[in-house]
């Protein structure tokens, strides 16, 4: 509004140009009597015009107008009886004038930016939004943008805004807390161990519930049920769980493997769908490695805090011969039995596809692989077409379509081996139509897995899903037949998976690659198929030069000018990871299978989980092994969305 005047402004200051000409030429011509009144006109002109223009700046020119001209006369009364707020504003975003809401508010906002009243009102005019709430002088604001026109309205919503503060921060939360593996040691140990756990483990337990103003109460020996609210979630999650680590440093005092997983639901008042919510993120928890809290709010994503260590393997020899047996009754009892792997198969997707297809064949159960046509690392197919003739006299591949044809979704069974998130199956349509289907897997489960599962067999704690198929055909009575293909690609599979036994292993890794020694495996060819031609070694070379250390423990390659297969990617990784200091490395670049998406392979040495930021990024994996693939974007997109995740991570520990 100023700027209509400055024109009368820049007038007064030509004029007081001519004035003093005026009185130069006066004083020149001894005119002394015109001196002194053109001295006194132009004097009392000034001080009036400044006067004016002083008091213009300080309050501005209002415009005054009828509001009823812009909304009707309904509107107008319509707003004063819902005490609502209207300014107006020029294309500075300076308000030009108020109404009274304004002035009973205490707000004098005229002739001032939008901004100098609530600073994120900037957001109506920077972003596709319609209304934003700000606080000013302890109040709140709604404040609403009129659409194609200079008018912003508002409204007091102090009180409504504290209402739903309250109402949040005490929002029903149920959580379980359980001590993996307490069972165990109840079962085993002697009554002074137990004394001790109980001791060390179970009563810091309670007592950090309690001191957060928790209700708690003991369900059986190993879990507890807690209530709370959002307000007591909200601290508890600025602290990082700190009860997670309370409880693995207890046990290191005593010398047990015992840890901590936690389930949180909330954000419904139907108290059947907590419940179903808690048991599913404690199987969550728990069959992602446990040492960790799995936190819902209904209808959303699971978001993990913890599993920062990998625990020891703990799976009882019990369990696995339960286990045996349910697997060996469902094929019994079904029709026909669809064995289906991952994309991008691997040597451990099929050593176990096909050591489940012996294991159905001995059951006299038709089985099919549907591994046909489904892309293969480059070394496995080698290796098939080494093993070609006797896997085509035992094993009958299909391809998704052939198996689309032939399936009974009530009769027939999928065992899903290697994987549990049907969106990476080589299968997903097929899988989506079955009712019976078992899943055998090493992978830490998340919240996409194959929703009501048959049988479920995850165990992260597993070097490979070969490991676990091995234990699980020792301990059935009848005999499995396994042969020397089966056996070396399944022996290959540990290999892999286990980087030549440097990593992930227990005792039961060595025990299952014994078991496949026995069986037939070929460990000689099998070193030989993982050998690298004299091409891969140096462009393995050349990647790895471009590597990049970041916050000092973690490498990243980002080739941007080459299109890789996922095993040169993994291959990349391994290497950096074996350079001094590095705790994880990250290798991305387009695949060559679509040059259109972007992947990710993720390493850990063991004392990093990387399957954490995989998933951050909506990727997945295991502890110390994680990908992800994503269409659509560019390798230097995705190193600085990882970047910003390990900076985050890294914040938090």
């Amino acid at each position: 509004m100023m700027k209509k005047y400055t024109k009368w402004r820049n007038l007064m200051i030509v004029l007081m140009v001519i004035v003093v000409g005026l009185l130069a030429y006066m004083i020149w011509a001894h005119d002394w009597v015109s001196v002194v009144l053109l001295v006194l006109i132009s004097g009392l002109f000034s001080a009036v015009f400044i006067g004016f223009w002083r008091n213009l700046k300080k309050r501005g020119l209002q415009t005054e107008f009828d509001i009823s001209r812009i909304l009707g006369r309904d509107a107008k009364d319509a707003l004063e009886v819902g005490d609502v707020g209207i300014l107006t504003y020029n294309d500075e975003f300076v308000v030009t004038w108020t109404s009274d809401f304004f002035r009973e508010h205490g707000i004098d906002i005229v002739n001032k930016k939008v901004t100098s009243w609530i600073e994120n009102i900037r957001e109506l005019f920077d972003e596709d939004v319609d209304s934003v709430i700000g606080k000013y002088e302890h109040h709140v604001y709604e404040v609403i943008k009129k659409e194609d026109a200079q008018v912003l309205y508002a409204r007091d919503i102090t009180e409504l805004y504290k209402l739903r503060k309250h109402q949040k921060q005490n929002e029903v939360v149920a959580a379980l807390m359980q001590l993996d593996n307490y069972v165990e040691y109840q079962s085993y140990e002697n009554e002074d161990v137990i004394a001790k756990i109980n001791t060390h483990l179970r009563t810091p337990l309670v007592t950090w519930a309690k001191d957060h103003r928790m209700l708690v109460r003991r369900i059986r020996s190993d879990r507890i049920f807690v209530l709370f609210n959002r307000e007591i979630l909200d601290q508890i999650r600025h602290e990082n769980f700190t009860i997670l680590q309370i409880i693995k440093d207890e046990a290191a005092k005593i010398d047990v493997s015992i840890t901590l997983s936690v389930a949180i639901a909330y954000g419904t008042d139907d108290f059947e769908e907590l419940n179903t919510m808690l048991n599913e993120l404690m199987e969550l928890a728990q069959s992602r490695g446990g040492d960790q809290a799995a936190i819902q709010c209904a209808g959303h994503r699971v978001h993990y805090i913890g599993g920062n260590s990998e625990t020891s393997s703990q799976r009882s020899k019990v369990r696995v011969r339960i286990m045996a047996q349910s697997i060996q009754e469902a094929i019994k009892e079904s029709g026909r039995v669809f064995i289906v792997g991952h994309v991008n198969s691997d040597y451990d997707c099929m050593g176990a596809a096909l050591s489940m297809s012996n294991w159905c064949r001995a059951l006299h159960r038709n089985a099919f692989i549907v591994l046909q046509d489904v892309p293969r690392d480059h070394q496995l197919q080698d290796t098939m077409d080494h093993y070609k003739q006797a896997i085509g006299e035992r094993h009958r591949f299909v391809t998704v379509q052939e198996a689309m044809e032939m399936i009974d979704p009530k009769n027939d069974l999928v065992i899903m081996v290697d994987h549990g998130v049907p969106m990476i199956s080589s299968s997903k349509p097929f899988i989506d139509r079955m009712e019976r289907i078992v899943v055998i897997d090493h992978h830490r489960r998340n919240e996409h897995f194959v929703v009501r599962p048959l049988i479920t067999y995850v165990e992260s704690q597993a070097s490979s899903t070969c490991e676990l198929i091995v234990e699980l055909i020792q301990s059935i009575p009848n005999h499995i037949p396994i042969f020397e293909a089966e056996a070396t690609i399944m022996y290959l599979g540990l290999l892999v998976d286990t980087n030549r036994f440097k990593m992930h292993t227990s005792a039961r890794t060595f025990e299952t690659a014994a078991t496949l020694r026995i069986w037939g495996a070929n460990a000689n060819f099998a070193e030989k198929a993982l050998c690298e031609n004299i091409g891969d070694f140096r462009l393995r070379t050349e990647l790895v030069s471009q590597g990049e250390m970041f916050f000092d423990h973690f490498i990243i390659a980002a080739i941007e000018d080459k299109e890789l297969d996922r095993t040169m990617m993994s291959q990349v990784s391994d290497s950096l990871l074996k350079i001094k200091g590095c705790q994880a490395s990250f290798t991305i670049a387009r695949t060559k299978a679509d040059p259109n998406c972007v992947a990710v392979s993720a390493r850990s040495d063991g004392t990093f989980n990387v399957q954490k930021i995989m998933e951050k990024m909506h990727g997945g994996g295991h502890f110390a092994a994680a990908a992800l693939e994503r269409k659509d974007t560019t390798v230097g997109a995705i190193k600085d969305e990882l970047l910003k995740c390990l900076k985050e991570d890294l914040q938090k520990s």
